[in-house]
């Protein structure tokens, strides 16, 4: 199913004329509210992340306020086994690329815990109980603990050890940096900005928290073992070669990850061609493009 246009002009330049614009019907996929809660997928979702939106009222839908057309099969509350009408789910949805970074940071969270535990992991491991925002240190912190953080460090130094570019796992024990956790204690955040940016689907969610939980597992036994075998190298090997969601993940997070650098460094060559293939594939990649006027 989907549209086929016929091209008029690109702002302006009407050289164009010769191409056709295939619009595809892409509501396949998971929904939440906008609040986050995961109301149910389409029966073949492909994994994208669409939001409702709010009622003739302006009031948010939520799973009891959603038309009774949304769903084929609703059997829950938690969105577990719901099944999303997918003519509904082209009136109802939108998917979150093209929503704005306040409506996307405001559904992150929810959105990374449904996640997580879908990819099997339990947020009851997690002092927290939930992937906190690898750019907000201070997120779950009592006001004795943020105080004993700024007193002890700069707020350069701060970020140099706490923060990170996509996510971060901390285990009490483990290292320094980390003293506010009891021994054993962990916390895994994940930057809740790269949501609709370059984490598009839950298969990109999936994949960066079998990352994270890598080292989640590995920093455990080193603690417990004193030995040394957390690494990058682990965690890449594992999330590229290992896990099952990373040949589904989108070409987007998967350029990301190409480009950004890491994987790379710390794989065995070999083990990261297996993972990304052909170097002429991310060639010229452009993560984000200027929009252009398209007339149709």
């Amino acid at each position: 199913m989907g549209l086929t246009y016929r091209i008029k002009s690109v702002d302006g330049d009407t050289s164009f004329q010769h191409v056709t614009l295939r619009i595809l019907d892409i509501e396949e996929g998971d929904y939440f509210d906008m609040s986050g809660n995961y109301l149910g997928s389409t029966e073949n979702s492909t994994k994208r992340i669409f939001i409702t939106g709010r009622d003739t009222a302006r009031i948010p839908y939520s799973h009891g306020t959603l038309p009774k057309e949304f769903y084929d099969k609703d059997v829950s509350f938690t969105g577990i086994g719901n099944i999303v009408n997918l003519e509904a789910a082209k009136k109802y949805g939108t998917i979150i690329t093209d929503l704005s970074y306040v409506t996307r940071m405001n559904v992150a969270e929810k959105i990374y815990n449904h996640y997580y535990q879908e990819a099997g992991y339990s947020l009851n491991e997690l002092k927290y109980k939930t992937i906190t925002d690898a750019d907000n240190l201070n997120r779950h912190l009592s006001k004795a603990e943020i105080k004993r953080r700024t007193d002890g460090w700069t707020d350069g130094a701060r970020e140099q050890l706490e923060g990170t570019e996509l996510g971060i796992t901390r285990v009490g024990g483990y290292a320094k940096y980390s003293e506010y956790l009891k021994d054993l204690e962990a916390e895994i955040s994940i930057d809740y900005g790269r949501i609709g940016l370059n984490f598009d689907t839950g298969y990109d969610i999936m994949s960066v928290c079998a990352h994270e939980h890598k080292h989640l597992v590995d920093c455990i036994n080193d603690v417990k073992n004193k030995t040394h075998i957390n690494s990058e190298r682990r965690a890449y090997t594992h999330q590229t070669l290992v896990d099952r969601n990373w040949k589904f993940v989108s070409f987007r997070f998967k350029a990301g990850q190409y480009h950004y650098g890491m994987a790379q460094a710390n794989m065995y060559p070999d083990d990261f061609k297996k993972a990304f293939g052909k170097l002429e594939d991310y060639k010229g990649f452009i993560e984000q493009i200027e929009s252009k006027n398209i007339t149709l």
